[in-house]
């Protein structure tokens, strides 16, 4: 078998399981989003009882908590299995058949932490109370946790926290598979021209690009996503601290009696607004792109856009044609339904051509917003291809004078030998 055909086979081979991966990326996003939902829909149910009038309590957290971990061990089948096709990717890009060679510590390590983490789930249980034996609560257990509080007899009380509760909490550790989500439905990851050049730059199509990516081009977005996303998981947690303490272990307003306190609470406050500065200053830092990262994104977004040009200019010549089919029908029989036809395509044909003037709009302005570095490399491959079709012109016209030179000496010397042929 050639060397072609085996490269076509290894890249037929990975394009199918690269799709594979992002099936099962995508399965697993679904099954821990739908683990996590179940659990928080028992915790909800049990602690609040708002359906005790129509279902039995116990036995819809009995229900909830087994599609829990039904889905939990769906989740831990199809995350080793896609563990499986990464390391067949691997294989495939080495060439090699040895599986040892990609299943390395680092690997294995971090397949075990996630099935770790994807492994915790409330169980089924039913316990009670300590000091109400009487009432039974569908919960496989409690744990006596101490208050939080500035007066010490109230820190040597304890409250009363389901286990279900506790084994909950971590279950938000499963947003890891987001990150993977993005990274593989992004443009950068999905474009095999894009990953080349990221690869000669020396770059990594990881979630840290990604981010820093989708960060400069959609900022504000990506900061609402986050926001809203961390604000609901924390109002949640908080919202369990509250309804199974006596006393609030949140952090609360008290009011500012004294000078001191107000003292201590202003130097709080400065102490705080520094810390953040300095802290969004220095992620801020973190998050400005590289000069290869830059030229990766920018040749992405050309290539988006000079495509969307192109299909603009085709759907424009489309619609023309169309218009024109249309118009001829009508000259034909002005009926009713032809006059629709042609407005139809009329409308169309406008619609295109503004969808086109856009894309145009839009290149121009992406030529206009080229780094420095761009322009500059962008002139000299010009030049250089200036130059390459100069020195073509030149090399051919150095071979056209050349012949024309042999065979004015061939002319030459067919007259000489006629001269001295007919003075003999």
């Amino acid at each position: 078998m050639s060397n072609a055909e085996t490269v076509r086979q290894r890249w037929k081979m990975r394009r199918r399981l690269s799709d594979l991966k992002v099936k099962l990326c995508d399965v697993t996003l679904l099954l821990a989003v739908s683990g996590l939902i179940l659990a928080m829909l028992d915790v909800e149910f049990t602690a609040t009882r708002i359906l005790e009038g129509f279902v039995n309590t116990e036995d819809l957290s009995f229900i909830l908590r087994t599609a829990a971990i039904f889905t939990t061990i769906a989740l831990l089948f199809f995350l080793l299995f896609y563990h499986f096709i990464d390391i067949k990717i691997q294989l495939v890009e080495t060439g090699t058949s040895n599986w040892r060679v990609g299943i390395t510590s680092e690997r294995v390590l971090n397949t075990l932490l996630e099935v770790a983490i994807c492994a915790i789930c409330p169980i089924p249980g039913e316990n009670s109370i300590r000091g109400c034996s009487d009432t039974k609560f569908p919960e496989t257990g409690f744990v006596a946790w101490p208050q939080l509080s500035n007066i010490a007899e109230k820190t040597r009380q304890y409250v009363n926290i389901p286990i279900s509760v506790l084994l909950t909490l971590p279950m938000f550790l499963r947003f890891f598979i987001v990150c993977r989500y993005m990274v593989l439905h992004s443009s950068q990851h999905q474009d095999t021209a894009t990953r080349t050049i990221a690869s000669l730059n020396h770059i990594a199509v990881d979630f840290r690009f990604v981010l820093k990516s989708e960060m400069y081009e959609r900022p504000l977005f990506v900061l609402s996503i986050a926001s809203i996303l961390f604000w609901c998981v924390v109002s949640w947690m908080l919202t369990q601290c509250e309804r199974h303490s006596s006393q609030s272990v949140t952090v609360t307003f008290k009011l500012v009696r004294t000078a001191e306190e107000a003292w201590q609470c202003s130097l709080l406050s400065w102490y705080g607004t520094l810390f953040s500065s300095t802290l969004i200053a220095l992620i801020s830092r973190k998050l400005i792109l590289t000069t290869c990262e830059k030229r990766v994104n920018h040749i992405i977004a050309e290539n988006n856009i000079t495509n969307e040009h192109k299909n603009a200019a085709a759907c424009v010549l489309q619609n023309t044609w169309r218009t024109v089919l249309r118009t001829r029908d009508y000259d034909k029989t002005s009926t009713r339904r032809n006059q629709q036809r042609l407005a139809r395509a009329q409308r169309m044909l406008l619609c295109s051509v503004l969808t086109f003037r856009k894309t145009r709009w839009k290149l121009r302005m992406q030529m206009e917003d080229e780094d420095d570095y761009f322009t500059a490399r962008r002139a000299f491959n010009e030049t250089e291809d200036r130059l390459q079709k100069v020195r073509q012109r030149q090399s051919q016209l150095d071979g056209k004078i050349s012949t024309l030179f042999e065979n004015v000496e061939a002319l030459t010397q067919a007259v000489m030998s006629r001269k001295c042929y007919l003075r003999q």
